[in-house]
């Protein structure tokens, strides 16, 4: 498959709380601040859900909403990629089995386990189209999108892709100095134009390096978590340019062309 094309989008970073306002920073109309991300819960999830579900779950709902908007997201396939889940769930685990009475909290414990976005998303949504949960360290992002593509191409059916990655408090977020701060993402990919955001082209590995992004501290970002590596490919987008960015991954580095419709 030799084209892709993007039918919605989301993004959430500190001072960033939606897709219009990425937009807005990342084509110079406003400055950026990066302050704390307000509270989000998703209204998808039954009330119990909703309220069992942790900070990672609804970090991912927050982009994968704005990227389904209206649409039927219960036809989709999806790819959820995270380089280190719900880090301070992690690390409540970790300290639990380290103390004396070794308590674990069933909650924490469901919502450590790494596809729990994605059971979450099915369950949200009714979907029963397959969903991929993925880890691939700092190169995340670029696996994702190669497994998105992958899989658009066999299915030829919507495949949603989010890229979430989370800092936090503990002393696993402190082992954690490649995250950084939080960051999310997310495309709906299809085959089809009729009503397309913008085309990509089957990326292509290179030897140049990596895009980086014109704002400093968004570019810091972008070196330190895995799914703020999509960023050079979200400012073409806020520029409404064509631009084929060079993606950073572990697994060598990927050019991908992208083309505002």
């Amino acid at each position: 498959m030799q084209r892709a094309y993007l039918h919605g989008l989301g993004m959430a970073a500190p001072g960033i709380e939606d897709w219009p306002a990425a937009r807005a920073v990342l084509s110079g109309e406003i400055g950026y601040a990066p302050e704390p991300l307000t509270p989000f819960r998703t209204k998808l999830l039954p009330r119990n859900e909703a309220r069992r579900a942790g900070a990672a779950v609804h970090l991912a709902f927050r982009v994968a909403e704005q990227a389904c908007a209206e649409r039927d997201a219960s036809t989709f396939a999806a790819v959820f990629s995270s380089s280190a889940g719900d880090i301070d769930i992690a690390d409540q685990l970790c300290m639990a089995v380290n103390a004396p009475e070794r308590a674990i909290s069933p909650t924490r414990f469901h919502n450590s386990v790494h596809n729990a976005p994605a059971g979450y998303w099915s369950i949200a949504t009714g979907a029963r189209e397959p969903a991929t949960s993925l880890s691939a360290g700092p190169g995340g992002f670029m696996v994702a999108l190669c497994e998105a593509w992958g899989l658009l191409a066999e299915r030829g059916t919507p495949v949603l892709l989010v890229c979430y990655d989370m800092d936090g408090s503990g002393m696993l977020a402190e082992a954690r100095r490649d995250i950084g701060a939080t960051f999310a993402m997310a495309w709906l990919l299809d085959t089809h134009a009729d009503g397309a955001i913008a085309v990509l082209d089957r990326p292509q590995p290179t030897s140049a390096g990596p895009t980086p992004v014109s704002i400093p501290a968004l570019e810091h970002l972008r070196r330190l978590n895995a799914s703020a590596r999509s960023l050079p490919l979200l400012a073409a987008l806020a520029a409404r340019e064509a631009a084929a960015p060079v993606i950073a991954s572990e697994q060598g580095h990927w050019r991908v062309p992208l083309t505002p419709l």
